[in-house]
């Protein structure tokens, strides 16, 4: 075999900086083989090809006859819908594989040394029809998380309250666990909010280099969809960023890395982040670039391009590689599911433009990249003097896994944009409306991200527009899109209280029954939408939940901070976003991630 090859081993927990493992319902990983039958667990799933046998609902709570969509049974609350019969509710959004499970990795973000300390937390969303209870471990020992589990509601003077679950998240609602803090943090590395108590105190991720680092285990009993948010309360921080967790059902062997932004005038490094499932995990690397060891006990030596690394990992284990090249678009292979995250520690988006944020998302594998996405960014941040909206010149970043990839734009190509790719190659472009982008086949799937730019031109480094500015609203940030066909029907999400814009950018989708209305618990029907691309499939439109720090009231409803959640009986996707003077947040609320590709790229 080409390449170094380092084993890594077990590090002893007083030593290591953690993350954190949203682990499965029971103590040990479960794997799932394929059966016979049809499951349609979101909205993007595939009908079968005749009208015959069985299917499940879109939330798994029902086994639906395939032609006439009528309930022909309805699962018990222990248990869920899977190819057309109801099995333990976890056997059931394991087999699902979308963004709902029992068994998760949150992996905090490599930041700045005077950031590591700020409080890391998970955002739990109940969407099953039972309470879910909350336990964990760290180091394969007990750690006590139900007195750091709560539930966040707003008070009368609009301060947020913070009440204890004791471990037990609530039908519906969004459980913020708290799961460390470091000592002594400073004002902008942002400390949990006053009487909470974290479930470890400690930095989590201190290295600021490729190292490896143990985990927190945090196990639930029933499916969930998860976040994570860094530092939480982050406004203050400058440097906050949240990501959509998929679970561990839902990892892969093999990825195309993905980091968050390459400036390549600015002395920037980015990161991704590899967490291993299983004991004895080997993962493969062939970078596109040279990897550069941090030192001799690097557990990834000097790595030439092309050539391939091997590193050894155990389950829970995450391995970050950290350098100034981007290894986006490498190829990566593993003997077992693991999953990638990528990022930068403080980035300037672009290089031209201040200030500096950090970036992390959960990347999905390879076999749910799709061939179609609707690119709808945030709300635009721009204003005329009159106040009218000026629209935003947004940047987007695509990877492709295949030679011969053609790309299609509606309504119209975006400048720079390419219209054909190769395996590994990545194009960053802007456009100042949304498109629709798409490929020729599922056997040429690509990735795509939305970025939010930085606030103020030009930046230290000069070469800015001094005319294009925000006012101070936002930062860089990057959130994945969700191809079309894993939409879902509901989400339950949250907004942080220490931001003073909160917006919802949703996308909805025609199956042939005309577009559902979408209903948004503070807002009530969702109105506004706008056609996007030529087909009359999609969609789209924004809301405003919060502006100025002040909820938006509608017919007498006001949004509040905190929990939320909307619904269709159509398919459609919901984007949080969070702004404030130079910080900002986003997050996909949930994907029906089924694998969509076949496509494979091998590293050995």
């Amino acid at each position: 075999m080409k390449g170094i090859e380092m084993w890594s081993f077990r590090l002893a927990v007083a030593s290591v900086p953690l993350v954190v493992w949203l682990a499965a319902c029971s103590a040990k990983t479960r794997d799932f083989e394929p059966g016979p039958g049809v499951l349609v667990d979101d909205a993007a799933a595939p009908e079968p090809a005749a009208c015959e046998g069985r299917r499940c609902s879109r939330d798994l709570h029902s086994v639906l006859d395939n032609c006439t969509g009528e309930v022909i049974e309805t699962c018990s609350s222990d248990n869920g819908c899977a190819k057309g019969a109801c099995v333990p509710a976890c056997d059931s959004a394991a087999a699902a594989e979308g963004s709902i499970g029992c068994s998760f990795a949150a992996v905090p973000p490599d930041v700045p040394a005077d950031k590591a300390a700020g409080c890391f937390a998970a955002i739990v969303s109940n969407t099953w029809t039972t309470p879910v209870h909350v336990t964990a471990e760290l180091a394969g020992a007990p750690l006590d998380v139900s007195k750091s589990v709560y539930r966040v509601t707003t008070g009368p003077d609009g301060a947020p309250v913070y009440e204890s679950l004791d471990g037990v998240i609530p039908v519906g609602e969004a459980g913020i666990v708290f799961l460390a803090q470091g000592p002594d943090p400073t004002a902008t590395a942002t400390p949990c909010p006053p009487g909470v108590k974290e479930a470890y105190y400690g930095v989590i991720v201190n290295g600021h280099r490729t190292s490896i680092y143990d985990t927190f285990k945090l196990s639930t009993d029933r499916p969930v969809a998860a976040y994570s948010i860094f530092p939480y309360g982050g406004a203050p921080s400058y440097m906050p960023t949240a990501t959509l967790l998929l679970p561990t059902t839902s990892w892969g062997t093999n990825y195309l890395l993905v980091d968050g932004w390459n400036n390549k005038g600015v002395d920037d490094t980015s990161f991704v982040q590899i967490v291993a499932r299983e004991d004895d995990t080997e993962v493969f690397v062939r970078p596109l670039v040279d990897v550069v060891a941090n030192s001799a006990t690097s557990p990834v030596q000097f790595t030439p391009a092309g050539e391939v690394s091997r590193t050894l990992l155990q389950r829970g284990q995450v391995l970050e590689i950290s350098q100034r090249q981007s290894l986006v678009g490498s190829a990566l292979e593993a003997s077992h599911p693991v999953a990638v995250f990528g990022g930068n520690p403080c980035t300037y988006l672009p290089a031209q433009w201040a200030a500096c944020d950090a970036l992390q998302q959960q990347i999905p594998p390879l076999n749910q990249w799709s061939s179609r996405y609707s690119a709808v960014p945030y709300r635009t941040r721009r204003t005329a003097l009159d106040g009218q909206e000026i629209s935003e010149n947004v940047h987007y970043r695509l990877v492709s896994a295949q030679d011969g990839t053609t790309l299609h734009y509606e309504p119209t190509r975006p400048l720079g944009a390419p219209l054909t790719m190769q395996a590994g190659e990545t194009a960053t472009f802007r456009a100042d409306y949304p498109f629709i982008v798409r490929s020729q086949d599922n056997d040429h799937p690509v990735y795509a991200a939305v970025y939010m730019s930085g606030t103020v031109n030009p930046s230290p480094y000069g070469g800015g527009e001094p005319s294009y500015n925000v006012n101070g609203q936002g930062d860089p940030d990057f959130v994945n899109l969700i191809p079309d066909e894993q939409f879902l029907d509901h989400y339950v999400f949250f907004i942080d209280h220490t931001y003073a814009n909160s917006t919802l950018t949703l996308v909805r989708r025609n199956d042939g029954q005309g577009f559902q209305d979408v209903n948004v618990d503070c807002i009530g029907t969702v109105g506004d939408w706008r056609a996007l691309g030529t087909d009359g499939k999609i969609e789209y439109t924004w809301l405003v939940l919060t502006k100025d720090g002040k909820g938006t009231t509608v017919a007498g409803n006001t949004c509040k901070y905190g929990r939320h959640e909307a619904s269709s009986p159509g398919a459609f996707e919901l984007y949080v976003w969070g702004t404030d003077k130079f910080a900002s947040y986003g997050y996909p609320a949930g994907a029906g991630s089924r694998p969509a590709s076949k496509v494979r790229v091998e590293v050995n």
